[in-house]
């Protein structure tokens, strides 16, 4: 199985080390955090001495972010680079099959649609269960959280629901080119039926993401609590901060880095994968933002 390291930084380039044969570097997550050109001649500098396989990681984007990774696919061009790009927008898609097919897409993770709350893993378990507490504003009063039990003839919706599931959506990838897709380590398991003569799949490990959004709750978390300044200016905290939150309704804490919440799975079942099509292991040593 082939064995991937995702960086999003120049000064993670010493994670690559033999154990991987390919790197990943870009951003996911936010177009603010797309890498320089600088950076990129770094990273492909870097790959090439030690004759690794490179995938450049692109986020989903606004027209101003469209042209920055035009920018950066220019630039690996006329490098002769020749490269994965994992693509998390549509329109990212239909620029490189429209401009650039020497390149190889790869539909990217917040693309599959996966289920994976991590409260999932505990609902699936078949365990009704009702939490107390009081309210914020009002703590005489008591509020209450009820779990019902999940029929079992749901589990593969929650366990299967991604494109990969959808034999239309397949075709359609299959003509965009898209030989391979990736997806997340679910908590709660994953069930998938796949072409395994026509799709290759990746799995990240050990973060998965659970929702990310254009609006950076970091942003401003600097700033004086007195601001009236609802959308704060971006000042790339999510370089400085990671917000642990937890719940006890919530069997796992839960990560915020930037625009995007996370959740940890160090439970990797190699075999399991195998034998769904997965033939490459995308390892982060950091929440990839």
């Amino acid at each position: 199985m082939e064995q991937a390291v995702y960086i999003t930084k120049t000064s993670q380039l010493h994670y690559a080390n033999g154990q991987y044969s390919r790197v990943y570097f870009g951003c996911e997550f936010c177009e603010r955090l797309i890498p320089s050109l600088n950076q990129l001649k770094r990273v492909t500098a870097f790959v090439r001495k030690r004759k690794l396989a490179f995938s450049l990681v692109t986020p989903y984007v606004t027209r101003e972010g469209l042209t920055k990774l035009k920018g950066l696919f220019d630039l690996l061009k006329e490098e002769g680079v020749v490269c994965e790009i994992i693509v998390n927008d549509w329109g990212v898609l239909n620029l490189i099959n429209r401009e650039y097919p020497f390149f190889t897409p790869v539909l990217g993770r917040l693309m599959t649609r996966q289920e994976k709350g991590p409260r999932l893993a505990r609902a699936l378990k078949r365990k009704g269960e009702a939490w107390a507490f009081s309210d914020p504003k009002d703590p005489k009063i008591k509020r209450f959280i009820v779990e019902k039990e999940i029929p079992l003839d749901l589990d593969p919706y929650y366990k299967g629901a991604n494109t990969l599931s959808v034999p239309i959506l397949q075709d359609f990838l299959i003509k965009q080119r898209v030989k391979r897709i990736e997806f997340d380590n679910a908590l709660q398991g994953v069930i998938m039926d796949v072409p395994k003569d026509k799709m290759k799949l990746s799995v990240y490990y050990p973060y998965g993401y659970i929702t990310t959004t254009f609006f950076c709750p970091t942003a401003g978390c600097d700033d004086s609590p007195k601001s009236v300044q609802k959308i704060k200016p971006c000042r790339k905290q999510c370089q400085k901060y990671i917000f642990k939150l937890r719940h006890k309704t919530m069997p796992k804490i839960l990560y915020l880095k930037g625009n995007t919440h996370f959740f940890k799975n160090s439970r990797l079942p190699v075999k399991k994968l195998q034998d769904l099509g997965v033939d490459r292991i995308v390892y982060q040593p950091d929440i990839a933002v």
